[in-house]
This record gives structure tokens, C-alpha cells and sequence, in this order.
């Protein structure tokens, strides 16, 4: 053998490697040592859980943040240990979160809701029977905390209303469900105009309502649509409720035609049939003289005095525009013809001279009634007498009689007795009055109130409501002739209770009116309950159908307009009557504008989408599949720690083995 050469490396001997073995053994000892440290302090832990915060994590889900010096046990942490001031859980989740300083832990519970809350802070109490502890069996405080921001319910429509106060100006009213801090209101027609909140009124109550008046600037029909609202946390909500207003300012064209010149006792006619307006003539109301109130297009009169008589006529038109217009009548007398003297010696008698004309006569005092009692009055008449024959009159007030009642079965309210002597008399009108305090002590209704005639026997004579005053019912009955008169009434049965009802409306100052039963209308509640487009999504320039379904679930009929809309545009609308109770569909096949994209809406439903690429079908978005995070399923606590000083062991002790083994070439 050469003597160069390497010498060769002897092998460890047996005593070199026994002296890694204190070195394993220490290795070895350090994590079990770090485990049973740990240990100790869990049992050592005395402090409870604190609270954090509370945050708002998105419209349906509070986090609330819980810390503890050592481990908190979220196996404790369950959906019933929590309790909210608004809203209601429906389950949690807890993930482990970063704490800061030593020996601390922290978890967010995430608190997902059933649904959407409509308060802006929600509060998160701990229940009396809550109980979430750490590892060591300490239990988190009986504290709260709150979330700022929860509000995510957008205003809900109840009404939009416009209402006429005259003319020109209406009364607009809006209504929804909960204050609101803005309102959009596009007025249009004539001139332009949009409203906001200001100058709104709030009235609460079960829907808030928030009232003004506007005044319009220029005559011609307008149409109002109620665009948006925003709460006053800051959701918003479109509507597209459409409303329409007329101002008309012009009063009814009168025309009025009748003689310039009468005689005493001459029944002569006025007419305003020729009366125009460009919405129609509602009403036309007379005046002759000054206590005469007549209505109608046609009347016809006879004075009973010679002189200049104006006659005066009024007509107004449906939006409340009214036009006045007075003719003059000179009156001449002929001899004695129509000279009528009415002496009253006391409130219950009324002696009368008449020098008939053959034709109608009105028999009045200057002033007052002719005889009145405490339950009815005599206000005057009209009688017709032979020509030249002089009539004298006596007539009296008196209480009726109890064997009226029988006969009738009719209550009897007040008497007159009207003795004329031999000379016939015809064409008899009564004009009477009974209080409306005696009419409820007696327990009838207007309606129910007829004038009777003695003559062999009680005959009910023609009656009528001629007007209605604020503390009297003004009546007026035909007779063929003069004998005692009785005002009787049928008390009310139940079959009556509709008629009834139609007496308690409110009086109005307007005498001589035509009576007309009151119908019970009800109110429609007419919602649009399903809107479709085919295709629903489409171009600029391209044709959809839109279907939509109407449905009426008030008491009575009503009309709905149907507003179909691109963004904030009306595109088209359509008026609907749908009946009571009762369902209508109505379709709209509509090309929408080359220039325009944005949502379709039908009365505020979106039904589909105008976009620049245009055509086919949207793709349904995947489902997310969640990953849950391995950590998570490791145990928290004492017990995690241990097993986790175990598993390092384990590596180590894996880890020196191999290399020991590959060091000495096993």
C-alpha cells in the first residue's frame, strides 16, 4: 500500500453517541412541559368573558365581538342566549379572531336574522338564561351592545292623493309607512314642475301622512307622479303613482230669459237652460226677492206686490266656478186684483184677506211665519182663488189630536186648522218647517214626515223635502183644497236603517234642493298584483309585450292607472276599471326609445331591463359552495392546547429519529 493517500474515517464510537441522548431527552421534555404550563393557568383562570363590540355585518347579520384572557368555549354559544330589541335571530356562527395582548382569545359571533330590521339601532342583550362560559366555566356578564346602521327596509307605499280645494288648487297627500327625511313629485302639463319634501306637513297616526297645498299656475289638465321616497335612513323607494288635476278657472256662460214685465198675481217663467260651460253646468240656483231660493233650470213665480222685483240666478260649474246674473221684473197691479193682508194677533193665529185673481197667490207675511207651535210652523202658501172673489182666512195652530195616531198610525207633530169660508180655493202649496231636534225626540227621520188633509177622513197629501237647514227640515206639500192639516210622522223600523243613513250627511246652506238617496260606495283597493315582460330583457329600439294583473280587494268599483316606465320616464299609461272583489288583465306591447337603457317598471314593479348589448335570456348566477376553514375544526380551550403539545412532540421527537438514523446510516 502507497503511503500517500487519505486516511481512512474511523466510525463514532459506542460512548460519542450515547451523548446525544440527554439532548433527545430535552427536546423531548420542552413541549410537555409548555402543555402542563398551560393546563395550570386554564385551571388557574378566574375572569369572565368580556364583551367587544357590536357591529352591523350586512342587512341581515350583527357581529358581535366576545374576548377572554384565556379560551372561550364556543360550544356555549347558542341562537337563544341572545336577545334583540328589534328583529329576531335565526341561528349563529363563531369564528376565532386576533386579540390583542398576552393570553387573550377573542370570537366573532356572527348573529344571522330572520329578516331585515326597520330600526336604524338594534341592541344584543344577553338572556337571563344565556350562558356562554370559557374553558374554565366563567360566564360572560349579563351587559349589552349596539349596532348602528341596521336599517335596511326601504318605505313602503300606502297613498297618493290630490284633492281639489278650488280651482286652481288641490291638497296633495302622501302617504307611507314609516317618517321620511325626501320626496320626488313630477308635475306635468301646462308648466313643469318638481316638489320635494319642503313645505310637506307630517300628520302620524297608523300610516304617516304628509300633506300641502299647491297651487297651479296656469289653467289646463296636469298630471302628477309620485317618484320616490327616502326614510330617514337613507333607503329609498320608487313608486310611479300617477295622479291627474284639472284647473279650470272659467265660471259657466249665464243666460237668462224670462218677461221684463208682470202683474200682480201673474205666474210668469225664468229659464237658464241656455246656460254653457265648457265642463258642464253643475248646478243652477234662483233667488227672487229676497227670502225666495229656488233651484233648477226652469222656474216658474207669481208676485204679489207691485214694484221692480230682481230675479237672480246662479250657476256653477263641477270644478266649483260660479257665475251670477240678475234680471230686473217690473210688476204692475190691477185694481184690487192680488191684494193679499196677513194680520197675526199672536204666533199661533194668522187672519188673512185675499182678493183672488183666478190665478196662484202667495199668502205671507211681510215677516216671519204664517202660525207656528213648538213642533212645526206654517212658513206660508200658495193658493188660487176665484177672480175677484174676496177670501178671508183664519188659520190656527194647534196640538193634533191623540185619535190622529190611531187612525194613522202616524205620531202627529203639529196642527193647522184653515177655515176659508164659501169660496173655493185650488191648487194649494204648503210651505212648512219642523225643527230637527223634534223629528230625533221623536225618533223619525226627515223622510219619514207627510202632511195629512182632513176630508171624511185623513188623506196623506204629496210631500217633499224642499231644503234642509241647520236646525230645521223645510217641506213642501200639494193639496187640491183648504180644511185642518196635520204633520204626521212614521217612526223608523229597522228595514228603514238604509234610508237613514242617508239623513246624517252634513247640511249644507243651499235651500230648495232636489233630495237624492245616498248610496254607500264603499272604497276600492286595487293593487297590481303580477306584471311580466316578454322578453324581459331587451335593446334600445327593441318591441316587448308587457302583461299586467290587476286585482280589486276594496268594497266597491274604482279605476287604477296602469304606469309603464324606463328608469324615471313614462313610457305609456293606461286607466283600468276593475270591479269589487274582482280581477282584470291588460297588456301593453311597447317599443322602447333607441337612446335609453335602464330598469322597466310597471307602477314601480321592475318586470325588466333596457341594456346596450340587448337580446337573449340572463345566465341564473352558481351557487358559492363554502370551504369550511381546517383551524376551525380544531378544539379551542385546554384540550386543543395539550393535543397540539402532543402532535409536536410526536414531529420532533420524528423528525431527530430520522436524522439520527440517517446520520448513523441506517
Amino acid at each position: 500500500m502507497s503511503a500517500i493517500g487519505h486516511a481512512r474515517e474511523a466510525p463514532m464510537s459506542t460512548g460519542r453517541r450515547r451523548r446525544w441522548l440527554p439532548l433527545f431527552a430535552l427536546l423531548l421534555a420542552v413541549p410537555l412541559l409548555t402543555a402542563v404550563a398551560a393546563g395550570t393557568a386554564a385551571a388557574d383562570d378566574t375572569d369572565p368573558p368580556e364583551w367587544g363590540n357590536a357591529t352591523r355585518g350586512n342587512a341581515t347579520t350583527i357581529d358581535v365581538f366576545l374576548y377572554d384572557n384565556g379560551s372561550l368555549d364556543t360550544d356555549t354559544i347558542e341562537a337563544d342566549d341572545f336577545r334583540l330589541t328589534t328583529g329576531r335571530i335565526e341561528n349563529v356562527s363563531v369564528a376565532p379572531i386576533n386579540a390583542t395582548g398576552a393570553n387573550r382569545s377573542g370570537a366573532r359571533v356572527s348573529l344571522l336574522l330572520a329578516n331585515k330590521v326597520d330600526t336604524d339601532n338594534v341592541t344584543v342583550r344577553l338572556r337571563d338564561t344565556g350562558r356562554i362560559t370559557d374553558e374554565a366555566g366563567n360566564r360572560l356578564p349579563h351587559e349589552s351592545v349596539t349596532a348602528t346602521g341596521m336599517d335596511s327596509v326601504v318605505p313602503k307605499y300606502r297613498s297618493f292623493e290630490v284633492r281639489r280645494v278650488n280651482s286652481s288648487t288641490a291638497r296633495l297627500a302622501v302617504g307611507v309607512h314609516e317618517p321620511i327625511r325626501q320626496l320626488q313629485i313630477s308635475i306635468g302639463g301646462q308648466s313643469i314642475d318638481t316638489l320635494n319634501i319642503s313645505g310637506f306637513s307630517e300628520r302620524t297616526g297608523n300610516t304617516i301622512t304628509y300633506t300641502r297645498e299647491y297651487r297651479f299656475p296656469e289653467e289646463g289638465e296636469y298630471s302628477l307622479l309620485l317618484l320616490s321616497v327616502t326614510d330617514r335612513n337613507g333607503n329609498d323607494n320608487s313608486f310611479s303613482r300617477q295622479q291627474t288635476f284639472l284647473y279650470d278657472g272659467s265660471p259657466p256662460n249665464v243666460t237668462i230669459t224670462g218677461p221684463e214685465n208682470a202683474t200682480v198675481g201673474e205666474s210668469v217663467t225664468f229659464s237658464a237652460a241656455n246656460s254653457t260651460d265648457d265642463q258642464g253646468v253643475d248646478s243652477i240656483r234662483w233667488q227672487v226677492g229676497r227670502e225666495t231660493i229656488l233651484t233648477g233650470e226652469n222656474i216658474t213665480v207669481a208676485f204679489a206686490t207691485p214694484g221692480n222685483h230682481e230675479v237672480t240666478v246662479s250657476a256653477a260649474d263641477p270644478l266649483g266656478n260660479t257665475e251670477t246674473v240678475t234680471s230686473v221684473v217690473s210688476v204692475t197691479g190691477d185694481g184690487t186684483a192680488g191684494n193679499v193682508t196677513v194680520r197675526r194677533p199672536n204666533a199661533t193665529t194668522a187672519n188673512i184677506s185675499v182678493n183672488g185673481t183666478g190665478q196662484s197667490q202667495r199668502i205671507q207675511p211681510p215677516d216671519g211665519a204664517l202660525v207656528s207651535s213648538e213642533n212645526g210652523t206654517l212658513e206660508r202658501l200658495t193658493v188660487t182663488f176665484l177672480r175677484n172673489e174676496l177670501a178671508e182666512l183664519t188659520i190656527r195652530s194647534r196640538r193634533p189630536a191623540s185619535s190622529f195616531a190611531a187612525a194613522t198610525d202616524h205620531a202627529g207633530l203639529s196642527r193647522f186648522d184653515i177655515d176659508h169660508g164659501s169660496v173655493p180655493a185650488a191648487d194649494v202649496t204648503f210651505t212648512f218647517t219642523v225643527p230637527r231636534e223634534t223629528l230625533e225626540a221623536t225618533g223619525v227621520e226627515p223622510r219619514s214626515v207627510t202632511l195629512f188633509r182632513k176630508n171624511d177622513g185623513w188623506s196623506p197629501l204629496a210631500t217633499e223635502i224642499a231644503s234642509r237647514g241647520e236646525s230645521q227640515i223645510v217641506y213642501r206639500a200639494q193639496s187640491p183644497g183648504l180644511s185642518t192639516f196635520v204633520v204626521g210622522a212614521e217612526r223608523t223600523t229597522a228595514t228603514d236603517a238604509e234610508a237613514a243613513a242617508a239623513e246624517s250627511e252634513p247640511w249644507t246652506p243651499e235651500p230648495e234642493t232636489t233630495e237624492k238617496p245616498t248610496e254607500n260606495t264603499g272604497q276600492p283597493d286595487i293593487t297590481v298584483t303580477n306584471a311580466t315582460a316578454v322578453p324581459s330583457t331587451l335593446g334600445p329600439g327593441e318591441r316587448t309585450v308587457i302583461t299586467v294583473e290587476l286585482t280589486n280587494r276594496g268594497t266597491a268599483s274604482g279605476d287604477h292607472p296602469v304606469v309603464v316606465s324606463l328608469n324615471t320616464s313614462i313610457l305609456t299609461t293606461r286607466t283600468v276599471t276593475v270591479p269589487a272583489g274582482e280581477t282584470r288583465t291588460t297588456e301593453f306591447a311597447r317599443t322602447v326609445p333607441e337612446n335609453a337603457t335602464g330598469d322597466l317598471t310597471v307602477d314601480g314593479q321592475r318586470v325588466g331591463n333596457v341594456t346596450a348589448a340587448g337580446g337573449g335570456l340572463p345566465i341564473p348566477a352558481l351557487p358559492s359552495l363554502g370551504v369550511p376553514n381546517p383551524r376551525s375544526l380544531w378544539p379551542d380551550g385546554i384540550v386543543g392546547t395539550v393535543l397540539g403539545g402532543l402532535l409536536g412532540v410526536a414531529i420532533g421527537l420524528y423528525s431527530l429519529l430520522k436524522g439520527l438514523a440517517i446520520y448513523l446510516g441506517y
